[in-house]
């Protein structure tokens, strides 16, 4: 497997003097599985996703989407994304339901008059695939999909990927928040070879922020000894660390097994 992220920030994409080193697009990575596609959230990163792989895709788009959930850092990107809108593109997007309204509809909700020009979700070829608590569900290409929900917060969803290898996805998980699925989520992560954690905040910025749906640095370690998992990326970084308070927090991690994601940063596992 080789992974690529495309946007490590969370809240809000932006752009500043300050913060290069780690870059400043709102939540995407990328999994490229023997050519199996798959694109993790829809932040801004999603943009240089596409024009990474526009001159790949020569015929037509053909990936998978796993959508955790709709907050509009993680979705953003949709709306300027072109393989959405191409008559042969084959794009799947998972996620889970809501609501009563059609998974559609709530996927794309936002993206229509007067919040955007065009009502998205009536254009798109996409095809939508409703995931459910607990059921794993196939990509092909032996490609296998866990979904663990996380109702408290806006229903996010923490996806395992088991291929050749495998990788836990957790970013809009508060550790303390939800006490009750914690030995849940240590086996969701058990021998894992790489888990994407939220460590949106440091340690002494958390206690103002708690409730907000995201942990800490201190939060994935502790996770990552619990569980085993054999590397972790820390993301959804908040866009008030500058790349001095990044890198601070660098002299504290163990670089054989913890990285804090960067827009562009490629590991293969």
């Amino acid at each position: 497997m080789k992974v690529k992220i495309y946007g490590s920030r969370g809240s809000a994409g932006f752009s500043s003097k300050t913060h290069i080193a780690y870059g400043g697009n709102s939540v995407c990575t990328a999994i490229d599985i023997d050519g199996h596609i798959v694109v993790i959230d829809c932040g801004t990163g999603l943009m240089q996703f596409y024009a990474d792989w526009k001159d790949h895709f020569k015929s037509a788009f053909k990936f998978d989407i796993l959508l955790s959930h709709l907050h509009i850092d993680h979705i953003v990107g949709i709306s300027t994304f072109p393989p959405l809108l191409a008559p042969d593109s084959d794009i799947r997007i998972f996620t889970n339901s809501r609501s009563e309204e059609p998974l559609a509809s709530q996927v794309f909700g936002i993206f229509r008059p007067p919040y955007w020009p065009i009502v998205i979700g009536e254009r798109t070829k996409a095809k939508m695939v409703e995931v459910k608590e607990n059921e794993p569900f196939s990509l092909g290409d032996g490609i296998t999909v866990t979904p663990f929900f996380i109702k408290k917060h806006d229903d996010a969803v923490l996806f395992r990927i088991d291929a050749d290898k495998s990788i836990v996805y957790l970013l809009d998980y508060e550790v303390q928040e939800h006490p009750d699925k914690y030995d849940r989520v240590v086996e969701l992560c058990r021998d894992a070879d790489l888990v994407i954690f939220d460590a949106a905040y440091m340690k002494d910025d958390y206690a103002r922020r708690r409730g907000w749906g995201h942990s800490t640095f201190e939060d994935g370690m502790a996770l990552a000894d619990a569980s085993g998992c054999k590397r972790m990326i820390f993301s959804h970084l908040s866009q008030d660390y500058s790349d001095d308070v990044i890198n601070s927090m660098l002299l504290n991690l163990d670089w054989s097994r913890f990285l804090v994601a960067y827009d562009g940063m490629e590991t293969e596992i």
